[in-house]
């Protein structure tokens, strides 16, 4: 690795332009992603490595993972000018640079195929794909970075990551417009290939399971609780006197993958009315693998077929990322995915938990901000953006003093966004 210091020249990439800026521009405008080695120091997180018996955050390598340009390998091989405290660097996201940065300075560097480019270690993120599943490795997990239950209840934040929300509130430092303008509807397909990324990333890491438990002889594995619906545990134990009942699941199962799987489900199931993408493979594998654990207690499945089946369907994930990205941008992309979102029989095909509809939610605005984009005007009549939108995301907000949704109504939510279907622009 090279490190930050090897990119911020002012004749490389530490300029004052838009072109040539772009690391000036990650200094100084993405804290969040600069400053993550420094939150390893924090209050919160020497806490939370006390209570996990560990020396300290900033030293234990699942943390500096993610929260420091990816550091497995021994820090002298690192180079002089890798330092940790740039957090999560150039090479985080772009690949670790030792055999390509020289390269890519030269004429010819342009005409090489992304895959020439792969294996020198490089990270096209002109792909929605790449750039999705680079994302998800942090933000959903990997098999050597995952945010488990303990880590939640020591005080990590809950991992529920959704790509096209999460790349609209990131600080740019590339040309984003010239992006905008060449896909506009870069929202909605960052929205399905993002959930397709993060279900991946949820397959890898049951693999990875499956495969250590075989490895150690054991013939069982179960997922790890952080994996499942929270409020399936962390709910009121009254019973609820209002909303739409749950989906009904076997007795001591919570529902699994209902952040990730489920709404990569819907994508995968529609992909072909707003993509003119074939998402059955996907969406078959998913179920496959969503049925072997959902029907086991407690989600513990035999490990050789949970490994065959994670398998399978992070393959069909990453083969139907790539034919959506493979699609020509439509205008009628955002139109179709609100006409599902928006339709009374979407009702059964959304988890009718909190999860279920805030992700519901989220796709809602993936697809106004594509329809502002490719347009020019809202999607929705000035009445719905001023009035019933802010009153979905208070329904889905969590109260104050909770980290859970203690006044979520599922119901309520499907009422605002059957009303909010009479509010769209025609």
């Amino acid at each position: 690795m090279i490190g930050v210091a090897g990119c911020t020249a002012a004749s490389c990439h530490g300029g004052k332009s838009l072109i040539g800026g772009e690391a000036t521009a990650w200094l100084t405008r993405d804290a969040a992603h600069r400053r993550a080695y420094d939150v390893l120091f924090d209050e919160t997180s020497v806490r939370m490595a006390k209570q996990l018996g560990l020396k300290a955050a900033h030293t234990e390598a699942r943390c500096l993972a993610c929260h420091s340009t990816d550091s497995a390998a021994p820090h002298a091989l690192n180079g002089e000018r890798f330092s940790l405290e740039f957090g999560v660097g150039c090479e985080s996201c772009h690949g670790t640079a030792g055999d390509w940065i020289a390269r890519h300075t030269e004429r010819s560097w342009r005409s090489r195929s992304p895959d020439s480019k792969s294996a020198l270690g490089f990270r096209d993120l002109r792909s929605l794909t790449v750039r999705a599943e680079t994302c998800a490795a942090c933000h959903v997990g990997s098999p050597r970075a995952t945010v488990d239950h303990d880590l939640i209840a020591a005080g990590h934040p809950r991992l529920a990551f959704e790509m096209s929300a999460y790349h609209d509130l990131l600080p740019k430092h590339w040309d984003s417009a010239a992006e905008l303008r060449h896909d506009p509807a870069q929202p909605v397909r960052l929205w399905a290939i993002g959930h397709g990324a993060s279900a991946k990333a949820m397959s890898n890491i049951s693999a990875a399971r499956a495969e250590s438990a075989i490895n150690s002889g054991a013939k069982h594995v179960t997922p790890d609780l952080a994996e499942f619906d929270c409020q399936a545990c962390h709910h009121d134990l009254a019973e609820p006197t209002r909303g739409r009942p749950t989906l009904r699941s076997p007795l001591g199962s919570p529902r699994w993958g209902s952040w990730s799987v489920a709404p990569a489900q819907f994508a995968a199931c529609q992909s072909q009315t707003i993509f003119g993408s074939d998402g059955t493979g996907a969406d078959a594998s998913l179920k496959t693998l969503l049925d072997l654990i959902q029907n086991s207690r407690l989600g513990t499945a035999p490990a050789d077929m949970l490994l065959t089946n994670a398998r399978q369907s992070s393959r069909e994930l990453a083969a139907w990322s790539r034919s959506i990205e493979d699609t020509p941008s439509d205008s009628n992309q955002s139109h179709q995915l609100l006409q599902r979102l928006l339709a009374a029989e979407s009702d059964g095909e959304w988890l009718p938990t909190w999860d279920g509809q805030a992700q519901r939610y989220l796709a809602v605005i993936a697809a106004a901000r594509t329809t502002r984009q490719i347009t020019g005007r809202e999607a929705f009549s000035p009445a719905g953006i001023a009035e019933l939108l802010p009153k979905l995301r208070k329904q889905l907000s969590y109260s104050q003093g909770y980290n859970t949704p203690h006044d979520f109504s599922a119901s309520d939510v499907d009422r605002l966004l059957l009303e909010l279907r009479n509010h769209t622009s025609h």
